[in-house]
């Protein structure tokens, strides 16, 4: 792998990894209502589903390549139907006292990765276009999928600390701040309808 494509290996990491995703805003909002204490799990779940995907598509990719393309078909449309419900579920939400009460859980953040269709389409570009061409046996893949799946978890833990301290004004200004998040699901998944 020369230089240059690893500089644009690189960058295309970094860019799909912390732009707004699925991922990434439940981890914010679930750090801006929660707190870091609440919202651990859920973001252990996100990690945890991030690389099960990230397996998932090495393992299609490396042995049943023909194989993978219906069912990104079939994970676009149910994904895109679980963001507008998160969407929908975030913008609804409301810094209560009861709402506190039900802590996230692991199973909620490990769910959304398993159908967040970004993930799915990012990973099958990064393997067909920067590592199979370069990486002919499965453990090495393995491994950049393993380095794959830390960069995008780096990229949701900053969101979920970016809601920990957003944590103190969110009761003042939470319509702004669900709005602003639900708006940026609403987007990934017309964006995920339209691909």
């Amino acid at each position: 792998m020369t230089f240059s494509v690893l500089g644009t290996l690189s960058f295309y990491m970094i860019v799909n990894s912390f732009t707004p995703g699925p991922g990434n805003i439940l981890a914010m909002n679930t750090t801006t209502q929660y707190g870091w204490g609440k919202g651990k799990k859920l973001i252990l779940g996100i990690c945890c589903g991030y690389f099960t995907v990230q397996m998932i598509c090495t393992l299609a990719l490396y042995e049943l390549n023909t194989l993978l393309t219906p069912v990104l078909s079939l994970l676009k449309y149910i994904g895109a139907v679980y963001m507008c419900w998160l969407a929908i579920h975030i913008l609804l939400s409301r810094p209560e006292k009861k709402n506190l009460d039900k802590a996230p859980d692991f199973f909620r953040g490990f769910l959304l990765q398993l159908v967040n269709v970004k993930i799915y389409f990012y990973i099958s570009t990064l393997l067909t276009v920067y590592l199979i061409p370069y990486m002919e046996n499965l453990f090495m893949l393995v491994t950049a999928g393993i380095i794959v799946t830390a960069v995008g978890s780096a990229a949701s833990l900053v969101w979920a600390f970016l809601g920990v301290r957003l944590q103190s004004g969110y009761e003042k200004y939470y319509r702004l701040i669900n709005s602003i998040l639900a708006l940026f699901l609403f987007y990934c998944a017309w964006g995920i309808m339209n691909q």
